[in-house]
């Protein structure tokens, strides 16, 4: 009975463990929405708002005249969005996993978006990249659907509302592109 009361003890301390862990880092699959999210709001905000394409019907009627076509903005055009889709999973080595010091949980960023120092192992990289994918592949038609539109919490109305692979503490914003505490206590050093 002391021997079953001990493996009890083991694996309930042993499941403890591992939700602990769990909660206090994003799963890949958010990091890997996260990533999506980023890099295809990034590519879209970088193309000139006025580029169209024709988009429609290129049936011909029986004067010869094509019908049935209409410009659309080329940034969030399906085609477009597709492109991006297919490339975004190519950007893992631009990102590592950082512990977000307001909400204390890591998460997966990209290196230009923060001072903050983290994983950026190859191993790490390959985990997030396989994440990727696979979240295109399960969820394309309505990845494809989500980014033809503009949202105002691109992050949070996918990955948190719309697939559900994060929760909100993983879309929560991070600390300040500037690590001002981390200043203030050197400058604050300097001067004794």
């Amino acid at each position: 009975i002391i021997f079953s009361m001990r493996l009890l003890l083991v694996v309930a301390l042993s499941a403890l463990v591992s939700a602990t862990r769990a909660a206090s880092s994003a799963s890949l699959e958010c990091g890997a929405c996260m990533l999506v999210v980023a890099e295809v709001e990034k590519a879209v905000r970088a193309v000139d708002p006025k580029k169209t394409i024709d988009a429609g019907s290129f049936r011909v009627n029986h004067k010869g005249e094509q019908v049935g076509l209409q410009k659309v903005p080329f940034a969030r055009s399906n085609g477009h969005i597709v492109e991006l889709l297919e490339k975004a999973c190519d950007r893992t080595t631009d990102y590592r996993h950082v512990l977000n010091k307001l909400t204390g949980k890591k998460v997966y960023v990209n290196k230009d978006s923060t001072w903050l120092k983290g994983d950026e192992s190859k191993s790490m990289q390959s985990k997030l990249h396989s994440a990727c994918n696979d979240l295109i592949d399960d969820h394309g038609d309505e990845l494809e659907k989500f980014f033809q539109k503009e949202h105002d919490e691109p992050a949070r109305e996918l990955c948190l509302t719309k697939i559900g692979v994060c929760t909100s503490v993983d879309v929560s914003p991070m600390p300040p592109m500037e690590p001002e505490e981390e200043k203030k206590e050197e400058e604050d050093k300097n001067e004794l």
